[in-house]
């Protein structure tokens, strides 16, 4: 960063960056390929330059760029305006374009210039993440001191940066082109920046939107206002939001104010503030899930375990309801814990050490309060959605024993379900009717007790309600079991065979969605899915003239476009590839107009789109290094968007499912003893 402040013997250049192509890949680029994580460093700043009210203005629910439209259009910009104090063109060259320095060394202090803040900003890199999305940015600043107003009003610095030209050599200074304002005067102080000319990224909706800027920033304040706008008219929902503090919705008995407990190192403590708890719900969203961890008010980490071992009571609850705002001001004093890009704590250093220890014994006393709290949660859910108590209230009035026994039952098979599988209403019923045919069963059971106690019985009569009992006993239990096992044996030999083809992975895949989300529940081809497939494939046809097919179960003529799944609230295109495939940016592509295709025939049809609010792209393919940079970006920073290796996806399920198949293995050795030691005492 030698000579980065202008020469001012130079007249010829207002003004001067100097930056290694490298760098601006490094710490443009690839750290801050997500809008909202651009927008969040801009906000940032704002804040910093003492800004009251911040106004963004950008297209939601779009893709920036692309073949639809084009991204130089006038709603395809991102406008930050802030009130702050603004820069002059001197300020520019020492403060803006000087990238990399620290700005609190720079400054001399970790305060704002007039509100004293303290301030978010320390690397002085923030400033190149717009180039993670676009090539142009344009900043125009109005500022200085009250002595540099003159009657027009005080300077007005204006600059426009292009990505390409920055590139275009990587030895000599860059020289930001003034912009049509630069120079001019202005009454009122503060900064605008403008972006265009977008790499291809999605933008979310506005409650989307809401929830990722929320969940960046843990402040708020009565001299702080930031305001986002939709750049584009739309209809109904509301096209505006002030960003809040983000809503969760947790179990309240499972609270815990981390402020009385500091984090110990050695003799002395550091304090840390805010709280944690077990949601009402799993959280899919990865904006609203795990705890969040900020610093000085902005976003330093996010986890969801705090990189805790496992073994401990509720730890397979715990990934999905664990959520938190925790604020831990000392990472960024002064040592600076925080990585470049505020998505991760450099865990490896004493302070992060300290941190993490105290996390995990704060996920263990928390997974011991969820547990309980989340089974009880769910099973009241249950027995009201489900209506239980009525059914056996109509059906055996007088048979209060039976009418136990099914609650039991069904007590049990809900015990390991999650809210999130009791919104679908066909597998509440599944339950029922399994507990039902269960509850005579475990009647017999009590039963068997009594007949034990009563030694007037024959003998040869207590053997045979025995036998009946167990082959009952085992016959329910794997229904239950087996399929999970004889599923998780059938993917381990599909990827261990390295020939292994799409259909039988595809055919897996649909027939047991909990591969992909170990918490759903098989609902295999259900009833509301099927209406929804079918409608989806006729419009699609009806609008692109083109027969889609989303299914492999049923369609042997053939080779299904992708599966099509759904869970509570959500829908799920999974693009499903042979071992060892190298996914082609033609098929990267197809997949995402398929993913907007569907987004557009839910709008076009409120009904079934209110069923699902939540869409995403699965990509199960071992290999990417075929795609090219933009779709590589995209695959990235598009959160609806994520791609699983079949080695990875296994490795989840083992792992998710590794103390129920432990269990259930442990059981078929124990039946396979007792079989063999049957055979040897015949023999």
């Amino acid at each position: 960063m030698d000579n980065a402040i202008t020469d001012h013997g130079d007249h010829s250049h207002k003004y001067t960056m100097r930056i290694s192509r490298l760098t601006i890949d490094k710490l443009g680029i690839r750290l801050y390929d997500r809008v909202s994580a651009v927008l969040a460093e801009l906000i940032a700043n704002s804040y910093d330059a003492d800004a009251t009210k911040v106004e963004v203005s950008l297209p939601w629910g779009v893709t920036l760029a692309g073949t639809i439209h084009a991204a130089e259009h006038e709603p395809y910009r991102i406008v930050v305006r802030d009130n702050g104090h603004g820069m002059t063109s001197t300020e520019i060259n020492i403060h803006y374009l000087m990238v990399g320095s620290d700005r609190r060394v720079r400054v001399g202090t970790d305060l704002s210039r007039r509100l004293e803040r303290p301030v978010m900003g320390r690397k002085g890199i923030g400033k190149l993440a717009p180039f993670g999305i676009c090539r142009t940015i344009e900043v125009i600043s109005v500022g200085g001191a009250d002595a540099e107003r003159t009657e027009k009003g005080w300077p007005m610095a204006n600059i426009v940066m292009n990505l390409d030209e920055m590139l275009s050599d990587t030895e000599r200074d860059y020289h930001p082109r003034p912009g049509p304002q630069d120079g001019t005067f202005s009454t009122e102080r503060g900064t605008t920046v403008i972006l265009r000319d977008f790499l291809r990224k999605r933008v979310g909706s506005g409650p989307e939107l809401s929830r990722q800027l929320a969940a960046r920033f843990g402040l708020e304040r009565a001299d702080w206002q930031v305001e986002v706008r939709n750049s584009i008219a739309g209809r109904g929902a509301p096209q505006k939001f002030v960003l809040r503090d983000l809503p969760v919705d947790v179990m309240e008995e499972t609270r815990i104010d981390v402020a009385k407990r500091p984090v110990w190192i050695g003799d002395r403590f550091l304090p840390v503030t805010g709280w944690a708890a077990y949601s009402k719900q799993p959280y899919r969203d990865e904006a609203m899930a795990g705890v969040r961890i900020y610093a000085r008010g902005k976003l330093a980490a996010q986890t969801r375990d705090f990189g805790i071992p496992a073994g401990f009571t509720g730890e397979f609850k715990l990934r999905s309801y664990l959520v938190g705002a925790v604020h831990v001001n000392w990472l960024d004093d002064e040592e600076d814990l925080v990585r470049s890009d505020r998505q991760d704590i450099i865990w490896n250093s004493e302070r992060g050490e300290a941190l993490s220890a105290w996390g995990r014994n704060l996920v263990r006393e928390l997974g011991q309060l969820g547990e309980s709290s989340v089974k009880r949660r769910v099973w009241e859910e249950f027995v009201e959605k489900s209506g239980i108590l009525a059914t056996l209230q109509t059906i055996a009035p007088q048979d209060r024993m039976f009418r136990k026994s099914v609650m039991d039952a069904a007590r049990i098979l809900v015990n390991n379900k999650d809210r999130a599988a009791l919104e679908d209403p066909a597998h509440i019923d599944s339950i029922v009717r399994l507990a039902l045919s269960l509850g005579p069963q475990r009647s017999l059971l009590e039963t068997l007790k009594d007949v034990a106690e009563d030694t007037d019985n024959r003998l040869d009569v207590v053997v045979a309600m025995f036998e009946t009992a167990r082959v009952a006993e085992v016959y329910s239990l794997g229904q239950i079991a087996s399929e999970r096992v004889a599923v998780v044996d059938r993917l381990q030999r599909l990827v261990d065979d390295r020939r292994s083809l799409e259909r039988p992975f595809q055919e897996l895949i649909e027939r047991a969605p909990w591969l992909l989300a170990p918490e759903w529940t098989p609902l295999g081809m259900n009833e509301s899915l099927q209406r929804v497939r079918a409608s989806f494939e006729r419009w699609y046809k009806q609008k692109f003239g083109t027969a889609l097919v989303t299914t492999a179960i049923g369609s042997e003529k053939r080779e299904p476009d992708f599966v099509l799944l759904h869970d509570a609230g959500e829908l799920w295109i999974v693009e499903i590839k042979r071992m060892d495939y190298h996914l082609t940016d033609e098929e990267y592509n197809r997949a995402i107009n398929y993913l907007y295709a569907l987004d557009t025939f839910l709008n076009e049809n409120p009904r079934i789109g209110e069923q699902f609010p939540r869409r995403r792209l699965t990509f199960i393919v071992d290999h990417i290094d075929k795609l090219r940079p933009a779709a590589l970006s995209s695959l990235v920073s598009d959160d609806r968007v994520d791609r699983r290796t079949w080695r990875e996806l296994l490795d989840s399920t083992l792992r998710a499912h590794r103390d129920f198949l432990d269990r259930v293995y442990a059981m078929r050795l124990g039946e396979q003893s007792e079989s063999d030691d049957a055979g040897a005492s015949v023999g």
